[in-house]
């Protein structure tokens, strides 16, 4: 009998293995990660479904991954459950001083007017969209895919691994999902962390996303028991410490964007390492184990704050 094993307790990896053993009821598949909700990257996360940070990564890519999340994000949104999950429909509205702004997953998409663009208070601002697309709590989801693995049969084990090469003797495939941890376990240096500072506000007024997807725009985005208010994209930045700098830098846009913000009460303020990488990478190979038994890989490097099957903010 086949045995798989899914390295990384983030979205990916959690996702990975439940679609596994949804598929293959009857194989042995084990999830292996150190750490686990609420303590994953994802776990900070605010969970909109746009792709984001992907660099160099293949348009045709990236547009059938979002069809596929906004795809799966409705199924589960029609369940009796879908709240419970985090899942949530939303109005949106993203912004940009440039000529182009590329939403996907979304309904309804219409052009912003000169004078909607005005409401946001950003003199530069040249076009803008407003829609209809999902949010999906990381913190919420997680939880819900492990008990799903967890219930279908699914091993889980709580520990680090170094290289994927001391897997190979117990295993006869394993999906790499490890994110950041990618650069320790199978030594890819291109991978490198994009720092992510976020605060979270009680501010149960605001419905709205609004983005401004300038290379220095924020971000305000409602969850809801909170509303998250964003962010920093700082490359090869290894702080987790969140700094006032980048608190006045949050705040100073989200409160000019939307001036009522101003009053929320600060529920928190939290720094995390997305993985980012020059692209998506998901592809298998071939290679020996420590006992020079072969066994393959599946590698899935999948950076961002959320799927990139599914993606994050």
């Amino acid at each position: 009998m086949v045995k798989i094993a899914v390295v990384g307790g983030g979205i990916i990896g959690l996702s990975s293995a439940c679609c596994l053993k949804r598929k293959y009821p009857k194989i042995e598949i084990t999830l292996i990660s150190e750490k686990f909700s609420p303590n994953t990257t994802g776990d900070g996360s605010a969970g909109v479904l746009m792709p984001y940070l992907l660099q160099d990564t293949p348009k045709d890519l990236v547009e059938r991954w979002s069809k596929g999340t906004l795809d799966f994000f409705l199924s589960l949104w029609k369940t009796p459950e879908g709240g419970e999950v985090g899942i949530s429909l939303i109005p949106v509205s993203i912004v940009t001083s440039n000529d182009e702004v590329p939403p996907y997953g979304v309904f309804g998409l219409h052009e912003l007017t000169p004078t909607a663009l005005q409401r946001f208070n950003i003199p530069t601002l040249r076009k803008g969209y407003s829609f209809t697309s999902f949010t999906c709590e990381p913190m919420k989801l997680l939880p819900y895919f492990l008990q799903e693995f967890t219930l279908a049969g699914g091993n889980v084990e709580e520990r680090k691994v170094m290289n994927l090469e001391s897997l190979g003797d117990n295993f006869d495939i394993v999906v790499n999902c490890t994110g950041l941890g990618a650069r320790e376990v199978v030594s890819d240096e291109s991978v490198i962390p994009i720092r992510g500072q976020v605060l979270r506000v009680e501010a149960p007024s605001v419905f709205q996303l609004i983005m401004c997807a300038d290379a220095d725009g924020r971000y305000i985005i409602p969850n809801q028991e909170s509303v998250v208010l964003g962010g920093t994209h700082q490359e090869n930045d290894w702080n987790t410490k969140s700094t006032q700098e980048d608190t006045d830098f949050i705040t100073s846009g989200c409160f000019r964007m939307l001036p009522s913000l101003k009053d929320a009460v600060v529920l928190s303020n939290w720094v995390g390492l997305r993985p980012g990488r020059p692209t998506v990478r998901l592809e298998a190979e071939i290679i020996k184990s420590t006992k020079q038994k072969t066994f393959t890989v599946n590698g899935t490097i999948i950076f961002q704050f959320f799927f990139q099957k599914f993606i994050f903010k």
